[in-house]
């Protein structure tokens, strides 16, 4: 018996060196607080009141646990701070009599929550029971809950404690679960708003608000204390401006009903980064902030002269991440991943397969193919191989108009603007003129190289040369899949990069370009040697590595109803992919811009691990960066882009995707106001490395 008080004397004193006091904090919102609480892991919960211990309840040898219940309970609108008596129904499952006498009797409590399911307060006041209450059994308690001090939706949470030894909820009895909502006579909610990213100091711009009347009385537009919407701004906890412009409501507004309104916000003439918190405002009575009802603070934006964006990640965001792969191949944030288990991260609704017998990749070499490596072909091009060729007619390759010897060139080019020649760079002979032909080069050793004079580069395979309407040569490599891809791994990912990231993006590659295949039509190639498509450098840059995860991965692709996937990728997605439809196949609604339905093979994926990537040379680079411009910039490349003259630059706002890219870029200026696709205009128009953007770090 000693040894059991000395037990409990300890207990005692660790409850108190643990003990943590909890604090109601502003509620968030109107959105489904019981769901979003019942998604909630539940919090280790202490012992309160009638027992000293703090923490994880002790195993309990003298008296039975009682573990299982039922809650049924429902709550009528309270004021903030009102203590009201809300009628649950316990039933008590368990194999044990709740008794209300004695050292440990049972009594009810709760827990509360805010609609985002965040705890505001774990220690309810007790409400005893009034009878006990044997197995099977149940009855109704007047629970006593004390109201927020502040309007909005919440979650309660009763719960049984039998005091001094545990919550029923730390065993098996889950808490109960019901909503409550806290309101009074003028009780307002706010939903979106299209407030400014960044507006120049005492910029003053239209920002649409959508206001709910979510009290008790109607909000009356007229009359002695008619009823207005207004904003304060913020610089951090300070308010800088309070009494924001009065806006008119259109007409009264009944309890239960919503409208959005145009407000007129003029920032403050002050630079910085400040918060623009919307309120309501009853003339010459007061601010409903100052009567328990919640302001909406979320909004942050920048008051600057120039406009700086800040941004994450490099390319668009879609589908798989270079960066992302290496870090989920390094266990950046757990063990790591296979190259199977990388690309099923980044297209969970892909199935991996087996690429079917397939004609070879066609890539086009000439321009407007680029090349990666900075060259490319415009009229003329010079073709060599170690083993010599055979040039002959593409439609009829027993017609052979040379042979040429080891190292031996032939020299093509245009002439007239529609005539394709071929010729013997040795000798000088033309051995082929024609207007209509395709021509092919075929090494006499199939093992053997063309190398390309005005690429820099050897490629695998044959080479189509033909004549274009534009007067400029058209020269498209023949290549097969896995001697594609050993000239494509090296141009797209380092090859010292772990292993497993090479063998993703093989797979992930090879699927690009056999949906590209797929889907070519007439088209006479396939894919560009170039960030059009992807990086091909041909024979001369390939490496073991990149080969071996090329023959690790050998005819792998991935696929969605039996067809290869359009399988994107980029550099660095910022730490979450995007939606397609969001991005490149946004669609023009009305006066703006909404997501499309997207592809189904992809989806919005965190991607935690390519912040902490690394190589060689040290972390990730594009975690986060900054560019800035002047409104004048603005103004020029939306002119010299679209065709718009916005005048003065006023303000910007984004219209973004659940992913957190914008969709589209609304500028006001002083002259007019455009809403631009957001891909377009911020990387193609301003150059950005991707469209993850913000006016604040973050």
């Amino acid at each position: 018996m000693r040894l059991r008080r000395m037990y409990a004397v300890l207990f005692a004193l660790i409850a108190m060196l643990l003990g943590v006091a909890v604090t109601e904090t502003d509620a968030r919102g109107l959105r489904a607080a019981e769901a979003a609480v019942s998604a909630q892991v539940e919090r280790a919960a202490p012992v309160a009141r009638g027992g000293t211990f703090i923490g994880p309840a002790p195993l309990d040898t003298l008296h039975p646990v009682h573990r299982a219940a039922t809650y049924v309970a429902t709550a009528d609108p309270v004021r903030p701070s009102e203590t009201a008596s809300i009628p649950v129904t316990i039933r008590n499952l368990s194999e044990a009599t709740w008794e209300t006498n004695g050292a440990h009797p049972v009594g009810l409590s709760y827990h509360l929550y805010d609609a985002a399911g965040d705890l505001l307060s774990w220690d309810g006041p007790r409400s005893p029971l009034s009878e006990d209450v044997a197995p099977g059994g149940e009855t109704t308690v007047l629970m006593s809950l004390i109201a927020p001090r502040y309007t909005g939706n919440f979650v309660v949470r009763p719960d049984l404690i039998r005091d001094g030894v545990a919550w029923f909820s730390h065993e098996e009895a889950p808490a109960g679960s019901f909503p409550l909502r806290v309101t009074t006579d003028l009780d307002a909610g706010y939903g979106d708003s299209t407030a400014p990213a960044t507006i120049i100091p005492g910029g003053e711009v239209p920002v649409e608000l959508v206001i709910a009347n979510t009290g008790l009385a109607t909000w009356h537009a007229s009359g002695p204390h008619p009823i207005h919407v207004s904003y304060h701004w913020f610089d951090g906890s300070t308010p800088v401006i309070w009494d924001g412009a009065r806006n008119a409501l259109p007409h009264d507004l009944w309890p239960g009903e919503k409208m959005e309104i145009a407000v007129a916000v003029r920032a403050p003439s002050t630079p910085g980064t400040y918060t623009l918190a919307w309120d309501m405002v009853e003339e010459g009575v007061g601010w409903f902030s100052d009567h328990a009802v919640p302001m909406r603070a979320t909004d942050v934006v920048t008051v600057s002269s120039d406009i700086t964006l800040y941004g994450k990640g490099w390319g668009h965001g879609i589908g798989f991440s270079q960066w992302g792969a290496q870090g989920w191949a390094q266990g950046a944030v757990g063990r790591p991943l296979t190259g199977e288990q990388i690309v099923a991260h980044y297209f969970p609704l892909a199935t991996l397969g087996t690429q079917p017998a397939t004609k070879p990749f066609r890539v086009l070499l000439s321009y407007p193919s680029t090349g990666c490596v900075g060259r490319t072909i415009f009229s003329t091009a010079q073709m060599s191989s170690a083993g010599g060729m055979l040039l002959v007619n593409d439609a009829d390759p027993s017609v052979v108009y040379l042979e040429t010897a080891p190292n031996q060139p032939v020299r093509f080019g245009v002439y007239g603007g529609t005539t394709l020649v071929a010729v013997d760079a040795w000798s000088g002979r033309t051995v082929f003129a024609g207007d209509d032909d395709s021509l092919t080069l075929i090494p006499k050793q199939w093992w053997d190289p063309i190398f390309v004079r005005e690429k820099g580069l050897d490629y695998r395979g044959n080479m189509l040369v033909q004549v274009r309407d534009e007067g400029m040569l058209r020269v498209v490599n023949y290549v097969g899949s896995d001697d594609y891809m050993k000239g494509a791994l090296p141009g797209e990912m380092p090859s010292d990069w772990q292993m497993e990231a090479l063998r993703a993006q093989a797979i992930t590659a090879r699927t690009y370009v056999a949906w590209r295949q797929s889907t070519a039509g007439d088209r006479t190639w396939d894919v560009r040697d170039d960030t059009a498509d992807q990086c091909y450098v041909g024979h001369t840059l390939e490496t073991p590595r990149a080969t071996a995860a090329v023959a690790s991965t050998k005819a792998m692709i991935l696929t969605y109803d039996g067809k290869p996937i359009r399988a994107l990728y980029s550099s660095a997605d910022g730490g979450i992919t995007e939606n397609v439809g969001c991005v490149l196949e946004a669609e023009r609604v009305g006066d703006t811009w909404k997501c499309a339905d997207g592809w189904p093979y992809l989806a919005v994926i965190d991607d935690p691990a390519e912040a902490l990537a690394y190589d060689r040379f040290g972390g990730m680079p594009f975690d986060l960066w900054a560019t800035s411009f002047t409104p004048e910039q603005i103004r020029h490349e939306i002119w010299v882009d679209y065709g718009y003259d916005i005048g003065g630059f006023v303000a910007m706002r984004f219209n973004e995707s659940p992913g957190g890219r914008p969709i589209s870029v609304q500028i006001d200026g002083t002259l007019a106001t455009v809403d631009l696709k957001g891909d377009r205009f911020l990387r193609t128009t301003l150059g950005l490395r991707s469209t993850l953007v913000r006016t604040t770090p973050f």
